[in-house]
């Protein structure tokens, strides 16, 4: 792991102290400010800096001026403050903070200081792509599990993780029972190497290698975030193409996967409830600060008669659709009753066709749609709200 040593301004001489001494293991202060305005012209002189600023009320007007300048300046930010208030950490990521840290929280400081310092994965690494619902209900898991296995039918090694570690439902969608667990690896990951790992995991009849938790409920509770992300790495190494499902929601655990990913396929349908949250979860994007080529909106179950169609959906999210997936129930249903792929249970379905273009995307060949549009100030006009569903 690279040293990435700290500059750091807007702190009392306590909490310094305290600092200089909690990170000693992972970096060292090389520049200290009284003022968060000093730091621009104190990292210009530090090489690959991380800045650490003390962050209050007071401060914060000045703060989306400063990251601004450090983002020039490739410096990451890390905000600590003294209560882990919602508004200021919003308006903190939205200013262009990396990581907010509380005040007295060592170990998450130490943390942050590790993910800001850790070197980009390797380009010869495999890619991980996240499967995340706009809401409950719109196909996730059914995507995940296929996507997969046309990865793995193009000759890429790819594994699938089940996140949902209480109700994961990636081994009832194969009809595989697995006694390997996600707990599993991460306690035996320094032991691991590719034939052991091979040998270790859940193997569906595609070829698919499998990971999940859900059969040991007992052992969810001491999987942490930062286990998850040493999982997502070690994955990454051993694999051409890692899909992780089961993500729900914007928890630490959720957090930590999208963080270490490559793609995100954020998947909705044509519903007002399912729209509305696809937006909300690009603006969460944007203020994590990911990249506008790792999110990539699918159209699950897309119907071209609906009243909500693509140019709704795309002024609505505020970024154009990348791609849609058909809806057919039939053939479905059929694939997860069997507990086969889409390839075998319905090979000339258009509903397999649009999964396995999904390929393309994740192996960064295929031509994202581009452009981002407007977000409506009057979300769906009355043609919308009659639609239905």
């Amino acid at each position: 792991m690279q040293d990435r040593p700290l500059v750091v301004a807007g702190l009392s001489s306590d909490t310094l102290e305290r600092v200089s001494a909690t990170i000693r293991s992972v970096s060292h202060i090389r520049a200290v400010g009284d003022d968060i305005v000093e730091t621009p012209k104190l990292c210009a002189g530090v090489q690959a800096p991380i800045a650490l600023l003390g962050l209050n009320e007071k401060n914060m007007a000045a703060l989306t001026q400063i990251a601004s300048e450090l983002r020039r300046l490739d410096v990451p930010v890390i905000a600590l403050a003294a209560t882990k208030d919602a508004d200021l950490i919003l308006r903190a990521l939205r200013a262009g903070v990396s990581e907010f840290v509380v005040n007295g929280d060592d170990d998450d400081l130490l943390r942050a200081i590790v993910r800001l310092s850790h070197p980009k994965a390797d380009s010869g690494a495999g890619k991980i792509t996240a499967i995340v619902p706009a809401k409950g209900g719109v196909g996730t898991t059914a995507i995940a599990t296929n996507l997969a296995g046309v990865l793995q039918a193009g000759k890429a090694r790819t594994c699938l993780v089940d996140l949902d570690l209480h109700f994961g439902d990636v081994l009832s969608f194969l009809d595989i029972s697995s006694a390997y667990a996600i707990s599993d690896l991460i306690a035996n990951m320094r032991r691991l190497d590719a034939e052991l790992l091979d040998s270790s995991l859940t193997r569906h009849a595609s070829g698919v290698s499998v990971l999940a938790q859900s059969h040991r409920l007992d052992e969810a509770e001491g999987i942490t975030v930062d286990s998850i992300s040493a999982m997502l790495t070690f994955l990454r190494q051993h694999f051409d193409a890692v899909i992780v499902d089961g993500i729900r929601g914007f928890t630490e655990m959720s957090l930590a996967a999208l963080d270490g990913c490559d793609h995100i396929l954020l998947i909705c349908t044509q519903d007002v409830p399912s729209v509305r949250n696809a937006r909300r979860c690009i603006e969460i994007f944007n203020q994590l600060g990911y990249a506008t080529d790792k999110t990539h909106v699918v159209l699950n179950r897309y119907n071209k008669r609906s009243s909500i169609d693509l140019t709704v959906v795309e002024d609505t999210i505020g970024i154009a659709v990348a791609a849609t997936v058909a809806n057919d129930f039939p053939s479905i249903i059929r694939s997860i009753n069997t507990g086969v792929m889409l390839s075998e249970a319905a090979p000339r379905s258009k509903l397999a066709e649009d999964i396995a273009a999904l390929a393309s995307i994740v192996r960064g060949d295929g031509a994202k749609k581009q452009g981002k549009r407007g977000l409506l100030s009057g979300l769906f006009s009355g043609k919308v709200a009659t639609d239905g569903a």
